[in-house]
């Protein structure tokens, strides 16, 4: 499939980038405009959509060299489904890692190129913050579409669990499956969530009460980090907002051990035909090392770490009664250069875990040029709200530099 779809300048940058990968042809491009309105609420954005999600007319190939030959999707996911029929033009799919797990792609951060743009929603972030896309669909099990958007600096929103269909997407875990955005700004974030959802506006912010909560302990997190997340709490209390000096006991590492044995041993269920066949080899590393793990666990096993979980959201939630929005960090420091990982996702692992909306908003640049984020949090079907905050905080948050370009691309976002 064709790339004419970005200008000559903006195929350059990609050759580097790698976020796409592959783009909607000319009959594409010619079904999305004969059935999408042209007044709808997304009109004129465009979008990328990860590729373990599916557009019909383009094959799903869930980053693996499995699904080199997969045949093309004959229907749309409905959250894409969702998007074209209120105007969105869909530009193409985005780089994922190999079945949204670890595995890191050849995907790279706009920001810096020795950097990851962070995974498994690589290429959404990384295409977002390059201006390539003001808007493009992620999924996260763990920490796959938040931690995209504070490497690259855009905006990421993970509704509350379940609110998002996740028919058409490619599984990984069921107990955590959410499908979610990332887009270039708080209202284009909004804009996509109330088509998708048919929600009226934002919810007022009025009386909301926040916590600032961080954990396991603030000393993981760098000096630069830490600031951007004092800044964010000062200019919510100079907004008038009614802040909480709630403490939070929590067993993160718990968690984090409970949330992999529950999401191996649904991904080995899942995909428990690559396990079988003859071309598991060809599974990445990682990816395969959990299917294999997953296979192996027992009921007994999965059913305790299910109960864990179960009893550290129930107290997470207990701890904060009274508080209608937190505050924290998806991350400890900006993108670290490239390791053979995807970055660290130990603090968005709970969060995804207590089931409630998450919304990461830059928050500048730190001493080495990597763009900061902070994080607002809520309960479970509080998106909305989050929303409305958010908007609000992002109009007093520092400006963040767009990405250098490469030398004679010129960049307007």
């Amino acid at each position: 499939m064709s790339d004419s779809l970005l200008s000559p300048e903006q195929r350059y940058w990609e050759s580097q980038l790698h976020s796409f990968v592959t783009y909607c042809d000319g009959s594409e491009e010619s079904h999305l405009t004969a059935e999408n309105s042209t007044e709808g609420l997304l009109a004129g954005y465009r979008v990328g959509v990860k590729d373990i999600i599916d557009v019909r007319g383009v094959p799903t190939r869930n980053g693996s060299a499995l699904c080199e030959h997969v045949n093309a999707a004959l229907y749309d996911a409905p959250v894409v489904a969702g998007l074209k029929a209120a105007g969105a033009r869909i530009i193409g799919k985005t780089t994922t890692t190999e079945f949204a797990f670890t595995d890191p792609t050849d995907c790279r951060n706009p920001y810096d190129s020795r950097r990851t743009p962070g995974g498994s929603s690589s290429g959404s972030g990384a295409a977002v913050a390059a201006g390539f896309l003001d808007l493009a669909l992620g999924t996260q099990t763990a920490g796959s579409l938040c931690r995209p958007a504070a490497y690259c600096g855009v905006v990421g929103f993970k509704p509350s669990y379940g609110v998002l269909s996740t028919q058409g997407v490619t599984p990984l875990a069921v107990s955590f499956d959410t499908v979610g955005v990332i887009a270039k700004s708080v209202k284009v974030a909004h804009d996509s969530f109330a088509t998708l959802t048919q929600s009226a506006g934002f919810e007022s912010s009025q009386h909301v009460r926040f916590s600032k909560v961080l954990f396991p302990t603030e000393n993981q997190a760098s000096d630069d980090t830490l600031a951007a997340l004092a800044q964010a709490l000062d200019t919510l209390l100079g907004a008038g907002l009614l802040i909480d000096k709630t403490k939070i006991s929590i067993n993160v590492s718990e968690i984090v051990s409970a949330h992999r044995t529950v999401m191996n041993a649904e991904a080995a269920q899942v995909h428990k035909n690559l396990l079988s066949s003859n071309f598991v080899e060809l599974l990445k590393p990682n990816f395969r090392a959990a299917l294999q793990a997953g296979h192996k666990l027992s009921p007994s096993q999965i059913a305790a770490a299910r109960r864990v979980l179960r009893d550290a959201s129930e107290w997470f939630w207990k701890q904060l009664e009274g508080v209608d929005l937190i505050l924290s960090l998806p991350v400890p420091e900006g993108a670290p250069l490239l390791d053979g990982t995807t970055g660290f996702q130990d603090w968005l692992t709970p969060w995804t875990v207590f089931g409630g909306p998450l919304l990461c908003l830059p928050w500048g640049l730190d001493t080495l040029g990597r763009p900061r984020s902070v994080m607002l949090a809520g309960r479970p079907g509080d998106d909305n709200k989050v929303l409305e905050v958010a908007r609000q905080l992002e109009l007093l948050s520092p400006i963040l530099p767009r990405p250098r370009a490469p030398v004679g691309f010129t960049h307007v976002i």
